[in-house]
């Protein structure tokens, strides 16, 4: 399976995960952020975009035999890091957004249109 493919999986298995769960009173997608710890959408993009890259490289270095425990602990750091946040505010970020399935898929067809954009500056694997 190619890269692209992978990536284009693991975003699909993603979103669908997202999306399962029970329905709540859910805000209108034009309800204003509640507080200054959820991050804008736009943020929210680009966060998951380099989630999901780092996760790429993950599975790709656990399917050589490499153990990445390490590399996973690292590369989640300096994700938070480059955001300003904690491992606990992705989290509740991911949770807020989790309670608006239709805008949680308008943020993930964004973080599919970045990671296609990203692509164009890897070369393909061989």
């Amino acid at each position: 399976m190619s890269i692209p493919s992978r990536f284009l999986m693991l975003l699909a298995i993603c979103l669908f995960v997202t999306s399962c769960g029970e329905k709540k009173d859910l805000p209108s997608e034009e309800a204003p952020i509640p507080s200054d710890s959820v991050l804008s959408a736009e943020k929210m993009v680009h966060l998951l975009a380099d989630v999901h890259m780092a996760e790429a490289a993950l599975m790709m270095e656990r399917d050589q035999g490499q153990d990445s425990k390490v590399k996973q602990e690292a590369y989640y750091r300096g994700i938070f890091k480059k955001y300003h946040i904690s491992q606990r505010r992705f989290d509740e970020n991911l949770r807020y957004y989790r309670q608006n399935p239709a805008v949680l898929s308008k943020i993930y067809d964004k973080v599919i249109q970045e990671l296609e954009a990203r692509q164009k500056f890897f070369p393909p694997v061989k």
